[in-house]
């Protein structure tokens, strides 16, 4: 081995030379070059065939990878078009169910459409034959009241104990039949709209004394009717004609299904509002009744029906005349134990009236 030190050809950089002599059997022949590279510790170059072979293998690999590929995507395509088939053929079935639902919802419609215009027909008709048979009611009952008072007034003429007792009887029937009339005429105009609100100063003390001696005189020794106490009561404004029909209604429905014991009224000033609470120690109503005792002459049964028979108009009535006056009721019962109904009104208080005499 020799090493030398020299310059490039170029005689700049400095370059080291490492000299190996080789045997004189490589200097010739087909192999020597190859020789050379493995004594010096070359890879050997691969031979054109290698290359080949080499470049055939990664094409195999390559084409082999694409195969496999193609089949995949096949798969994919085939599951794609087989999801696509069942898109497609629910879509078709939910578009034929939708069809079908809207045309049952169309035919639906139609039909509440129809129900509903012949329910606003009945409730018009019905209110209209309330109100005509109410007009025509009223005056005969008027001309029947009128009479017995005439013939019950002093001066009139002598009368019997027995024939007083039978004109009372008709006066008081007369007086009740003119309620009822009364009573029906103001529903119906209610339902039309055409009952309007006349809010004013009231003076609650003067009402509740009046309304509290009229509904005693219709009541019996074994009930007690209590009224609120007079100082409580406040100056409001509201509709004195309608709310003296609402407590009239309350109380009368109370002291017609109380027996024995007690009906009391009672007022309760919270502002801006002030509730009324009529409670009785009555029949009371039973729980699956209650949902319905605000329905038009609906009348709870009972054995309390041999004695007395409600025209199922008292309490829708007051419901009416309540929600009209922007107020709620709420009723409680348990049977054998009373009832309680609360109305709740807006509470305008209002200075008392000049004067203001005490309740007799």
């Amino acid at each position: 081995h020799r090493v030398r030190h020299d310059r490039g050809p170029d005689g700049g950089r400095e370059r080291i030379v490492a000299e190996h002599p080789l045997p004189a059997s490589w200097a010739d022949g087909p192999d020597a070059r190859h020789r050379v590279r493995e004594a010096l510790g070359v890879p050997a170059s691969p031979t054109l065939a290698e290359e080949l072979r080499s470049q055939t293998r990664d094409l195999i690999a390559a084409l082999e990878e694409t195969r496999a590929q193609g089949e995949e995507l096949r798969r994919l395509n085939e599951e794609l078009e087989e999801t696509n088939r069942g898109v497609l053929a629910l879509y078709t079935e939910l578009s034929r169910e939708l069809e079908e639902t809207n045309s049952g919802v169309v035919a639906l419609h139609a039909e509440l459409e129809e129900k509903s215009a012949r329910l606003r027909e009945s409730s018009e008709a019905k209110t209209r034959f309330w109100r005509n048979i109410s007009h025509e009611l009223r005056t005969p009952v008027n001309a029947v009241v009128a009479l017995t008072r005439l013939l019950l007034a002093p001066g009139s003429g002598p009368l019997t104990d027995e024939q007083r007792r039978q004109l009372s009887l008709i006066d008081s029937s007369g007086q009740s039949l003119l309620s009822l009339v009364n009573d029906l005429l103001d529903v119906a105009k209610a339902e039309a709209g055409q009952l309007e609100v006349a809010t004013a100063p009231t003076d609650l003390r003067a009402l509740l004394a009046q309304l509290g001696a009229v509904m005693r005189n219709t009541g019996t020794a074994e009930v007690a009717l209590v009224m609120p106490e007079a100082s409580a009561l406040p100056v409001a404004v509201t509709d004195e004609a309608l709310l003296g029909r609402i407590l009239r209604n309350l109380l009368s429905n109370a002291l017609k299904f109380t027996e024995r014991g007690e009906v009391r009224l009672e007022f309760r000033a919270d502002p801006p509002w002030m509730s009324f609470v009529v409670t009785d120690t009555g029949v009371g109503i039973p729980e699956d009744e209650l949902p319905r005792v605000f329905e038009e002459f609906y009348q709870v049964r009972g054995p309390h029906q041999r004695i007395h028979r409600g025209t199922g108009l008292g309490l829708p009535y007051a419901l009416t005349l309540t929600e009209l006056l922007g107020g709620t009721l709420r009723l409680s019962s348990t049977p054998e134990a009373g009832t309680r109904v609360e109305v709740r009104l807006p509470f305008e208080p209002a200075p008392p009236p000049p004067d203001r005499p005490a309740p007799e």
